[in-house]
């Protein structure tokens, strides 16, 4: 299944772009992030890992980003979030009159392909949520960013 979501920023498309790249300021911008490791980056592929606090208990996914400033992000998670079998996501940047358009977009698979009725439908919804919310925060970060630029 295929989600996405849109937010545009008040900042120039390579201070926006900056903010999602730097994996290692996402700490500062996601409250829930509380810990990421950069084990490789050469300007174009970046693999990482990243814990998250949860409700039951942090977790840790692992993925490769390839980078392609300042216009994508696509995300592939070689270890995704528990449930699921598969996520993958991009996240593309259009400027229009010094603001941004930024579109997250996910794909994912859930773990169990026996799963009930509406199960697909109902963590998509989740992760809507978290997409809508995590947008803002970025947004309010790379306006800040750009304010101080």
């Amino acid at each position: 299944m295929r989600i996405s979501e849109t937010m545009t920023v008040g900042a120039p498309i390579e201070t926006v772009y900056g903010v999602y790249a730097d994996l290692d300021g996402w700490c500062d911008v996601l409250p829930d992030v509380v810990g990421v490791d950069v084990h490789y980056m050469d300007g174009y592929n970046q693999e990482f890992s990243m814990t998250v606090e949860r409700p039951g208990g942090n977790e840790t996914v692992r993925g490769v980003r390839y980078c392609r400033a300042p216009y994508e992000l696509e995300l592939v998670q070689t270890t995704p979030p528990p449930g699921l079998s598969r996520m993958t996501g991009l996240w593309t940047f259009t400027e229009r009159d010094g603001r941004t358009t930024v579109t997250a977009a996910r794909d994912f698979r859930l773990l169990d392909e026996n799963t009930p009725a509406g199960a697909e439908e109902a963590f998509a919804e989740k992760l809507h949520g978290f997409l809508k919310i995590n947008l803002d925060l970025f947004r309010k970060a790379a306006e800040e960013k750009g304010a101080r630029a």
